[in-house]
């Protein structure tokens, strides 16, 4: 599992309208094919166009020579080295040209493992869940609390569907069992609304949690899932750059 991280400039003002993780979903498949759109499970995650460190995920404006960011994270490497070499020749941002100055490539899977059983999840787009109906409805429902077992679960899913994970229902027991959500909060409101280029909307939880899990047996796939959730974001809509999520090991409480 491949992680791209473009960096780069423009020459011009660029600006930024709605959620702009549909425009870096777009640019990939421009640069990749077509085809890639329809293709399930997608073969790729991205994140919105990050601006001064913070992800666009409403209205921003781009100044000249502003330091544009996003990320791209493939299920295989042979996809990753294809995209770098038509990323490094730059692209065109709604009409602007933006020049790649950096790139960084790396594997999730080859960075070490943290022994620590608590950990801090900052989400940085919406984050929602799916709720999966036992009546028919007209209706998508969502559920935006990030709960361990939806994160963990959402994260295993998407894994074993990329054959990347081979974690499944003995694990999500033990998830269920000793990790726990400690302590939640948001910078301003919760829930967050964000204008999707097709007219849509897409709403969801936006801040950060604290969990500890209470067992160690299984803390190395506990781990493994986090730096899958981090590559390839979870919930719904993780695709187009929703439910992007950082992970950070903390020292455990006495």
């Amino acid at each position: 599992m491949s992680v791209v991280v473009v960096r780069g400039r423009s020459p011009e003002a660029i600006p930024l309208l709605g959620f702009t993780g549909t425009v870096v979903e777009s640019l990939v498949v421009s640069l990749l094919g077509r085809e890639l759109h329809d293709v399930k499970p997608k073969p790729f995650s991205v994140t919105p166009f990050f601006v001064g460190g913070r992800p666009a995920v409403d209205k921003a404006m781009v100044a000249p020579g502003d330091l544009l960011e996003f990320r791209v994270s493939f299920a295989g490497r042979e996809l990753a080295e294809k995209f770098i070499a038509k990323i490094m020749q730059g692209y065109t941002l709604f009409g602007r040209r933006v020049v790649v100055e950096e790139l960084e490539f790396y594997d999730v899977f080859s960075q070490p493992t943290p022994q620590t059983g608590c950990f801090k999840l900052e989400f940085l787009t919406p984050l929602r869940f799916a709720v999966k109906p036992l009546y028919k409805r007209k209706r998508a429902i969502f559920d935006f609390l990030p709960r361990p077992l939806s994160v963990f679960k959402s994260a295993v899913k998407h894994g074993r569907e990329l054959g990347l994970l081979r974690l499944g229902a003995p694990f999500l027991r033990w998830v269920h069992t000793y990790v726990a959500l400690t302590d939640f909060g948001c910078p301003g409101r919760c829930i967050i609304t964000v204008r999707l280029p097709n007219g849509g909307i897409a709403r969801g939880f936006v801040g950060w949690a604290l969990y500890r899990a209470f067992g160690k047996r299984r803390l190395a796939d506990m781990w493994k899932t986090l730096r899958f959730a981090e590559a390839f974001n979870i919930g719904s809509g993780r695709g187009m750059g929703l439910g992007v999520v950082r992970a950070t090991p903390l020292e455990c409480p006495s």
